[in-house]
């Protein structure tokens, strides 16, 4: 069904589907963590979008699928210099991705990610890093499929 998805960078024309995905993905988060995300109807604005779309460092990809946007990624690259305790790197951290309900389990996520790792390996990035629920486990076995591994865990302890 959605074999012909073409993944592409976003631009600015993108802005009211991106708004719509993005919502939906901040809808999922808050039923998720909803001790640390809020749900809002104001997830990006143009300026956001403009800000973005012209940073070297960030990348933000669609999937459009018959003149429709039906998923996007939201990534950068990080350079960490060699301090005392850490090596220097090069990496590429996804901030967020999402796909429309009507055309998940497609391969379109995994088609993003692909063409992530592409653009972050030519900015000379040597891996893909993301933070995911762990209570997001279509997520999780989504991400698995595709190589990532569990690399740490982030502990929370409520002092309050």
């Amino acid at each position: 069904m959605f074999r012909e998805t073409m993944i592409r960078k976003a631009r600015g024309q993108d802005w009211e589907a991106l708004v719509s995905l993005f919502i939906i993905e901040n809808k999922h988060n808050a039923a998720l963590a909803p001790d640390t995300v809020q749900e809002t109807t104001e997830v990006l604005t143009v300026e956001e979008l403009d800000a973005i779309l012209s940073d070297d460092n960030s990348a933000l990809f669609v999937a459009e699928h018959n003149d429709t946007v039906v998923g996007a990624l939201l990534g950068n690259v990080v350079q960490v210099a060699c301090r005392r305790w850490t090596a220097p790197r090069c990496y590429s951290y996804i901030e967020d991705i999402v796909v429309a309900p009507r055309a998940r389990r497609q391969g379109i996520a995994q088609k993003l990610v692909a063409h992530f790792e592409c653009w972050a390996r030519a900015t000379k990035a040597t891996t893909v890093e993301l933070h995911v629920w762990p209570n997001n486990a279509d997520a999780i076995r989504c991400y698995a499929k595709m190589g990532f591994i569990n690399k740490q865990l982030l502990l929370s302890k409520r002092i309050d």
